[in-house]
């Protein structure tokens, strides 16, 4: 049986802040309900990189770079590749990415997202040429995608009579937190309703009642306007924009084309805006015997998380002997910095079929706003700081060159996930760090990489490249069931061509198929003492399909 592991229990502080569980012992998390807070999966997903996204031709050999060279993917991947040029060099490389997803429920509104972008952009320049001791230092410029967090994926289901609702978590959250209609009736200041005064961890469940999802007529929290026997269909998206980049300042030096060294000051930035739906309808075989029924009801949130780093990486390659490359890169953590916000909506349909409550209605019997058609919207825009360490990355590769015709690359990577740490963050006066540190070593665990590239020169103006690339993962437990599904295991392949049009020019195309796997979720979930609600179990792949051009000049 797979367990659900909670993640806002730790990660939204102002459930422990405000101990809000007064009523009873209770957990509630899930797809929709936890995107109200920078989780350790944020910072988990947002920390993971490929190296083969740069130019064409590192992405064609899967990115095999730690003992090659001579290309602007060295920057950050080995930057003593960068001591192999021998000329200057400018290069560029546009990226097209079609990503298709699919889950194992019905699909909704689609699953395909298609993204333009910048795979690389960079300049090396020679500072030093000798024919003996140091023979070249060469000097670099760039920038270089890292990871790409463009996909969407949907879905729906169809319910059957007495179907758990998000509707169910919204009432026992609001019963743990012991808020009462009447005191979410006197939260306006003037028109607007005053989200200020409301725990984060009560928002959705706010708006639930703001729409008529759950209500305490009774005394007790319940979806009052939701009967007992409905059917309860629900339709999921998701949507994701945003990736990780690196801008690079490296140095690479030639000792006698036998050792070259190298280090890279890095600054990586990442954008990552992500949109959630959720919606639920409601079937029912008879007029429910409630005053008021619900139709549906549509939830929409909107999170976004920037943020700038900084990192070092220093490398070295050595030749023994003539064909044969050893090469070795250390890179440190990244030390981010990370701005978030979020909002949200949540509009109904609801119709009276005993206006106890004597609520106006429309000409067709339906309750009018704010209790349906349209909510106020939340919008949370304050200034969220939070500061992290993502996990050192050790790189070691070999490679064989055999003579001007082929050469085949292979590389391991190991990284540090359960060395993750929280350095700062909105709530660390609250608890301190010490709770996300535990975490981070609970959950995570040191990660596999393995990169195998070759290339081969069929004339002298033209070569055939090919790679594969598998990212084992780094959760403990990879069936467990978190709050929000995360990649549990990556593979890629990629093949490309390059074509050297003359000695200054030249042209590489490549196309780099990528299948993520992620974690089983559930929507929503909710365990306490009175007994467990849940939405069924989901599970989700998102394939990538790049397309990257490369256009080099030498001078």
């Amino acid at each position: 049986m797979k367990t659900l592991k909670r993640i806002s229990a730790y990660f939204v502080a102002a459930t422990i802040a405000f101990g809000i569980a007064t009523a009873q012992n209770y957990d509630t998390g899930g797809l929709i309900i936890d995107p109200n807070t920078v989780s350790a999966f944020d910072m988990f997903s947002s920390a993971q990189t490929q190296f083969s996204m740069g130019t064409a031709r590192s992405a064609a050999m899967a990115g095999a770079f730690t003992s090659l060279g001579g290309d602007l993917a060295s920057m950050s991947i080995n930057p003593a590749g960068l001591g192999m040029y021998r000329t200057n060099e400018f290069s560029i490389t546009p990226m097209m990415n079609f990503s298709r997803s699919k889950s194992n429920a019905s699909p909704f509104e689609g699953n395909a997202k298609n993204r333009f972008s910048l795979g690389s952009v960079g300049i090396v320049l020679k500072l030093r040429e000798s024919s003996k001791g140091v023979t070249a230092i060469n000097l670099g410029f760039g920038y270089t995608r890292l990871a790409d967090f463009n996909y969407r994926y949907s879905f729906g289901t169809t319910g059957r009579a007495g179907d758990s609702s998000i509707a169910d978590v919204f009432a026992l959250q609001m019963k743990s937190s012991g808020l009462t209609s009447k005191e979410l009736n006197n939260n306006y200041v003037g028109d607007a309703f005053d989200w200020g005064r409301i725990n984060p961890v009560d928002w959705g469940a706010t708006l639930g009642y703001l729409t008529g999802a759950i209500g305490d007529a009774s005394g007790v929290w319940d979806r009052d306007m939701i009967g007992r026997n409905a059917a309860v269909d629900s339709y999921t998206t998701v949507e994701s924009v945003g990736s990780s980049g690196e801008y690079d300042i490296s140095l690479g030096i030639n000792v006698n084309s036998k050792l070259y060294i190298g280090a890279t000051l890095g600054i990586p930035m990442i954008s990552i805006s992500r949109d959630i739906y959720y919606g639920e309808g409601y079937r029912y075989d008879r007029d429910p015997s409630i005053d008021y029924r619900m139709d549906y009801f549509d939830y929409d949130q909107s999170a976004r998380l920037k943020g700038t780093g900084v990192n070092f990486k220093i490398g070295a390659i050595y030749r023994p002997i003539d064909g044969l490359r050893i090469g070795v890169a250390l890179h440190s953590p990244t030390y981010y910095a990370m701005n978030y916000k979020y909002k949200a909506g949540m509009t109904s349909r609801v119709k009276a079929l005993n206006n106890s409550a004597d609520y106006q209605l429309d000409g067709n019997g339906y309750l009018n706003p704010p209790l349906s058609y349209a909510t106020d919207t939340l919008i949370d825009e304050g200034e969220y700081g939070w500061k992290y360490i993502s996990p050192t990355r050790l790189l070691v590769g070999i490679s064989y060159t055999f003579g001007e015709r082929a050469v085949i690359s292979v590389d391991y990577e190991r990284d540090w996930y359960n060395g993750m740490r929280v350095k700062g963050s909105p709530y660390n006066g609250i608890y301190g760090k010490g709770l996300y540190k535990e975490f981070f070593r609970e959950s995570f665990r040191g990660s596999n990489t393995l990169r195998v590239g070759a290339e081969v020169r069929i004339i002298p103006q033209v070569a055939l490249r090919a790679g594969y690339g598998m990212w084992a993962g780094a959760l403990r437990d990879r069936d467990a069931i978190f709050s929000s599904p995360v990649i549990r295991r990556t593979d890629y392949v990629g093949a490309g061509v390059g074509i050297a049009f003359s000695r200054y020019v030249s042209l590489d195309a490549t196309y780099q198929y990528n299948h993520n796997r992620l974690t089983d979720y559930k929507t929503f979930y909710a365990t306490s003492e009175a007994g467990d609600i849940a939405s069924a179990t989901y599970s989700t792949t998102i394939d990538k399909h790049l397309v990257l051009l490369t256009l080099a000049f030498k001078f």
